[in-house]
């Protein structure tokens, strides 16, 4: 006998309407029917639930019943003929999430690289030294400082239509040359600097405490008008900035660069949460920057870091093949490709921003690149286990390595760690050796390492290397305004890439006897304060900027048993500084022609130098003292 059908006893039924909630029972509905007829003056509610929700935990709210499809129902089998005038109950349709191109497979073979070395850097000299605020004017402009001006005095109208307040260019600079002063001479407090004990005479000369606090107040980067509906979170200091990394873009790279994070000390709350933490940086809690650096440590480039927005308010557009690919590979990319592409370069970079997806782009875009690597990130290449790489057994200096079919070489080797490299630049050989410590033999030992890992040591420290210069004498600038301590770095980074450059330029002339970055700052301070002009108020300075004319010298008194001043040699022989006699009221020494048992005094200065030196029938000191050979 034939099994009867349960479909053929009971007929076909296409839907089923079922309750979500077993617990929820035709049986179990309330005492008061529904009605056919809805309230006139019903209206739904338009609470959002997602928004509006007592907590930050919110329920999903779910459909009493689901509407259910018989799979078994055959899509040509014709319906009955009391269905024909009957449309088919609405299924239930769930949300497609669009999802990224599948990526292509790759193949993978133990096969080194063996690619040739990028030509090393050579930097062409220029035809003279020049002084090191002409460099540091190369990045902190006067086209800065006029924008600094007119956004200061606009600022201060904003605030009080009435005020009487105006600054100058002058004033401006002077007021960065104080900040670039007070990197190096840092006292607890900015009082101190004018206070009777601990005054600070190249300070408290330059410009009143008063008119200090007054314009560290005001000082100002943007129009405040332009700022409604702008979603750049650095609006307050986005000019200074496009401007300084306009130009920092503009100086020649070195084939290798590092990409790394920066931080900006920063510890306030009114910054929200623009201020990140991140425990591995010197500084944890600040603004996050990410850097683009050449080997020596010069900045080229920067991005501010604001969250989604990061890279829409950093200017550069992203192609639609930029796009589609993660953010960190993004924030590569964009700094890849403001670089500029007259020589090959590599990029060396963390495993924050490594991973197979942003390696393969760049080496399309003839970019080599070489940094560490999480293992999620390598694209399943068929490398020996961490786990197993870790065991006490497996001795320091195991390697392990494998090539992708388009030239991507990943390395894991075993130090005091595991660590695992991508690489599209050097591969692991020639081997070398390095040297570790042995806590069972209590003595180095010898430790192969591949090629690629002394590489990776030896040009990453790009960003690193700027950090430290920046924080040997950082402006201590504090302000209730957090957008102050961005205005302190931009000028750090621009005194540290002008001394950079100038060692560069030194280096290819072949002076081995360089200022210091504290006397190239000090250098910078006095420049500025030199040229101006003494005045009767003491409350505001109003002297010229640098390379302008002034009729006046400010000449140090000579205290006994100091050493006297001498000019640093790119200050003495430059000749686009203009060196002019000024006179003097005070009779000194003259630098030029003065011996022991015979000391000639004069009244004429040079305006540049600040020394005393001869003019007179008898002998013109001050052309021999300029026309000297270093």
């Amino acid at each position: 006998m034939g099994q009867l059908s349960a479909r053929l006893f009971y007929g076909k039924r296409d839907t089923v309407v079922v309750p979500i909630n077993p617990a929820i029972s035709d049986d179990d509905s309330s005492e008061e029917e529904d009605n056919d007829v809805a309230v006139p003056d019903f209206l739904p509610s338009t609470r959002n639930l997602d928004i509006d929700g007592p907590s930050a935990k919110r329920k999903c709210v779910r459909p009493a019943v689901e509407v259910l499809v018989d799979e078994d129902l055959d899509e040509n089998e014709d319906l009955d003929e009391n269905d024909d005038n009957q449309e088919p109950a609405p299924t239930a349709k769930r949300p497609t999430n669009k999802r990224k191109p599948e990526p292509r497979q790759t193949l993978w073979k133990k096969v080194d690289l063996d690619n040739p070395p990028l030509p090393e850097y050579q930097h062409i000299p220029p035809d003279f030294i020049q002084s090191p605020f002409d460099y540091f004017s190369r990045y902190f402009s006067r086209e800065v400082i006029s924008h600094i001006t007119y956004q200061t005095n606009l600022y201060a109208t904003q605030m009080n239509i009435n005020t009487t307040f105006a600054t100058t260019e002058d004033e401006i600079m002077n007021f960065v040359a104080i900040l670039i002063y007070m990197g190096i001479a840092e006292l607890p407090s900015v009082d101190d600097y004018w206070a009777m004990d601990t005054r600070v005479s190249q300070v408290a000369n330059l410009m009143s405490s008063k008119w200090f606090k007054l314009l560290k107040r005001v000082v100002h980067f943007n129009n405040n008008a332009q700022m409604p509906g702008n979603n750049d979170r650095f609006f307050k200091v986005r000019p200074l900035f496009n401007d300084l990394v306009t130009a920092f873009r503009r100086e020649p790279e070195t084939p290798k660069q590092s990409v790394d994070e920066v931080m900006v000390a920063y510890k306030g709350k009114t910054a929200g949460n623009l201020r990140q933490y991140i425990k591995s940086k010197p500084d944890k809690w600040g603004f996050k920057l990410f850097a683009r650096a050449s080997q020596d440590g010069f900045i080229h480039d920067l991005i501010l870091y604001q969250g989604q927005t990061t890279l829409e308010a950093h200017g550069v557009p992203l192609t639609p093949e930029q796009q589609v690919m993660g953010v960190t590979s993004q924030i590569v990319s964009v700094l890849a490709s403001t670089m500029s592409s007259s020589s090959p370069k590599t990029i060396f970079a963390d495993n924050y921003f490594s991973g197979l997806e942003i390696v393969r782009y760049l080496k399309s875009k003839n970019c080599r690149y070489t940094g560490t690597a999480r293992d999620n990130r390598t694209g399943n290449a068929p490398l020996r286990p961490i786990k197993e790489m870790e065991k006490k057994a497996v001795p320091r200096g195991t390697c392990d390595y494998t090539t992708s079919d388009d030239g991507i070489l990943t390395v894991r080797w075993k130090d005091n760690k595991v660590v695992t490299l991508m690489s599209t630049d050097m591969g692991v050989e020639p081997w070398s050796s390095v040297y570790r410590y042995c806590s069972d033999t209590k003595r180095k030992e010898q430790v192969s390492c591949p090629y690629l890992i002394k590489s990776y040591n030896a040009n990453m420290g790009g960003i690193d290397k700027s950090d430290m210069l920046v924080h040997l004498y950082r402006t201590p600038l504090r302000a209730k305004r957090w957008y102050m301590r961005l205005f302190a770095y931009a000028i750090d980074v621009s005194l540290t890439n002008a001394w950079i450059m100038y060692r560069r330029d030194s280096k290819a002339l072949g002076v081995n006897d360089g200022l210091s970055l504290k006397n190239f700052r000090i250098q910078v301070f006095k420049t500025v304060s030199s040229s101006k002009s003494m005045t009767s108020r003491p409350r505001r300075s109003s002297g010229p900027l640098p390379g302008s004319s002034s009729t006046s010298a400010d000449i140090p008194k000579p205290i006994r048993g100091h050493r006297g001043h001498v000019p640093h040699y790119s200050v003495r022989f430059d000749v686009s500084l203009f060196h002019a006699p000024v006179y003097s009221n005070s009779r000194q020494t003259c630098k030029q022609c003065s011996r022991k048992g015979n000391i000639m005094r004069s009244n004429l200065v040079c305006r540049v130098c600040q020394l005393h030196l001869c003019i007179n029938a008898e002998r013109n000191c001050f052309v021999k003292y300029h026309e000297a050979v270093a």
